[in-house]
């Protein structure tokens, strides 16, 4: 029997800490001194800014996320200097203008107005603990911090705080020269990539403000730039616009709704939702090591397509093990960065594309019929999913919705990420860095975030907190991880197959 490489411990396949997304509560937080740090400007600093608000940045803002936030933890392994972290913090907003720029909304016709600052009005004020804090105290803080100042609608969107362990109550601490990072940003200014990047160029500006050294940093594009062309292109769409024909299409085969995660997520007896079932469970597994998707993705492309194609047909396969239905769908965030300019640049530069794979005979994909035939067909499927909605992720979502008279928003989410090849990636692992999600409340969503990195291809999930979804959640992820297996194992004895004739030949 196949061992369940997700229920490993994490030594056991010589992984430690590596870009997972998580939340702050499962992360290993050291006991020190605490430092918040608060970006600030004066009043009559702030100018309106003819430039568009984008229709995902308003959408959000309308619907109102305090203290909802996403961020980043990582350690920077050099000396402790506040003089030093002050002119980081201010060279990094200095790059990057989504950090300068707030909306606020026109209470007469409800039109939101944007508002910047310039670089050199920004300052940073830091409120520095006198006491030595606990690793929960340390916790603690953060958790109520984050959540009680960040906002869509109040300026700064972005807060960060450090923590210098003491080596005499931090076991974690054997020396001075290192000290931690954490920051937490609304979602209007910042996305995945941005907070993956924030560890290369933070550490790479600290080293230049603390010593000199050239951080090498390419020029960035401002998002303000983006979010306004995003905004001409939204108000370009109509009706009849085959973007939004596309979507209204998607969205009928479910009444109008998005696709929800394929099995039960509550009990069928279960009265109103409680508390309990609203609060978003986690979870963070490595799925499979560095050897296994090297070999899962030889398969892929073997097949005539690439990874992407292969998780998802893996996903496809699993839906119809499960549920016995041929039809997986799903909603899948991509980027939106399709310039030079956009690739290091920090914002939101997200947009969603809809997801179907019409499988044949779902009947016959079971555990005991699976042939290396099924992957061929799915992963071509997958392709073809993929292919019949290009390009859709550039058209901004909420302009579409507001068009088709929509309020819904996604409920079954799979997004998948390589990361290898992100600046300093290498690095990650020594500097413990994680990628951050607040707490979350939803009664009916799952996200699946898959993340192939350097150390391996990891899954972390959020669902709701019944016994019902983690049962279902977790037989899902399990099911994802045989069926990649099973792709391993048959292309491997497919390629020993291969030696074995080749060999043959040769005698």
């Amino acid at each position: 029997m196949r061992p369940n490489v997700a229920s490993l411990p994490l030594a056991e396949l010589g992984i430690g800490y590596s870009m997972e997304y998580t939340e702050l509560a499962d992360y290993p937080l050291p006991a020190g001194r605490l430092t918040e740090w608060v970006p600030a400007a004066d009043s009559d600093a702030w100018t309106e800014d003819p430039r568009g608000v984008s229709f995902t940045h308003e959408d959000h803002c309308s619907r109102g996320s305090d203290g909802s936030w996403i961020g980043t933890v990582f350690e920077v392994h050099r000396r402790y200097d506040a003089e030093v972290m002050r002119q980081t913090i201010l060279s990094y907003i200095a790059r990057h203008e989504a950090f300068r720029t707030r909306v606020e909304r026109d209470p007469a016709d409800g039109v939101w107005h944007r508002f910047t600052v310039p670089s050199d009005a920004v300052r940073v004020a830091d409120r520095r603990e006198q006491r030595i804090r606990s690793e929960s105290q340390v916790f603690e803080h953060l958790e109520s911090w984050f959540a009680d100042v960040v906002s869509p609608t109040l300026w700064p969107h972005f807060v960060l705080a450090t923590v210098v362990p003491e080596p005499h109550v931090a076991a974690s601490a054997p020396h001075q020269d290192k000290f931690l990072v954490i920051f937490a940003a609304d979602h209007s200014v910042m996305d995945a990539y941005s907070q993956i990047y924030a560890i290369n160029e933070f550490d790479r500006l600290y080293a230049h403000a603390l010593d000199g050294t050239d951080h090498k940093l390419p020029d960035v594009g401002s998002y303000v730039d983006f979010s306004a062309a995003e905004r001409t292109l939204g108000e370009s769409l109509t009706l009849d616009h085959d973007a939004v024909q596309a979507w209204r299409n998607f969205l009928a085969e479910e009444g109008g709704r998005f696709p929800a995660f394929p099995l039960p997520l509550n009990a069928e007896d279960s009265s109103a939702a409680t508390d309990l079932a609203t609060r978003q469970s986690s979870v963070s597994s490595w799925l499979l090591t560095t050897d296994q998707v090297d070999r899962f993705n030889s398969a892929c492309r073997a097949a005539g397509q690439n990874m992407q194609s292969g998780i998802l047909a893996a996903l496809a396969l699993v839906n119809a093990r499960l549920t016995g239905n041929g039809t997986f769908r799903t909603i899948m965030p991509m980027h939106t960065r399709y310039a030079e300019k956009w690739a290091a640049s920090v914002g939101w530069y997200v947009g969603i594309l809809p997801m179907e794979i019409r499988l044949d005979h779902a009947e016959d994909y079971t555990v005991e019929n699976y042939t290396a035939e099924h992957f061929t067909h799915a992963i071509d499927r997958a392709a073809e999913g993929a292919g019949a909605y290009k390009g859709l992720a550039a058209v901004p979502y909420s302009r579409v919705a507001s068009l088709l008279s929509s309020t819904e928003i996604p409920r079954f989410v799979v997004s998948y990420i390589d990361l290898r090849f992100m600046p300093d990636g290498e690095e990650w692992q020594d500097r413990r860095g994680r990628a951050l999600r607040s707490e979350c409340h939803a009664e009916n969503e799952v996200y699946f975030w898959v993340n192939r990195t350097l150390q391996g291809l990891n899954i972390s999930a959020r669902f709701p907190s019944s016994d019902v979804s983690t049962t279902n959640v977790h037989r899902f992820i399990a099911e994802f991880v045989s069926v990649m297996t099973e792709v391993i194992d048959g292309s491997s004895e497919s390629l020993d197959s291969v030696g074995a004739a080749v060999g043959a030949g040769r005698d």
